[in-house]
């Protein structure tokens, strides 16, 4: 009798451990969920097409290459003329600068 109430009570607290793990993981994941996407929020430059389109419509001419840095966006662009030139979108701000 008191074999089979210890194993009672050893399923019960393993039941009870598992279903407590299991709420924390989901808990935890949602803080991770809300923390990328307040992070995305603060960003006013979120893409790679966002920040072409306000060098294009900054300088002109035609997107030849998008790269993501670290905090900014680097674009080239071949403008009408046939200069190729280079800007940089700030993600934070949406600053554009260069193109000399």
């Amino acid at each position: 009798m008191k074999f089979a109430l210890s194993c009672f009570f050893l399923l019960l607290a393993a039941l009870s451990m598992s279903t407590f793990a299991h709420g924390s993981f989901t808990v935890n994941n949602n803080a991770i969920k809300a923390n990328q996407q307040a992070h995305k929020q603060q960003l006013r430059v979120t893409s790679s097409q966002q920040a072409a389109q306000m060098a294009k419509s900054r300088f002109g001419g035609k997107v030849l290459k998008v790269k993501k840095q670290k905090s900014s966006y680097r674009i080239k662009l071949i403008k009408n003329n046939g200069h190729i030139i280079s800007v940089s979108v700030d993600a934070k701000t949406g600053n554009v600068s260069g193109g000399n």
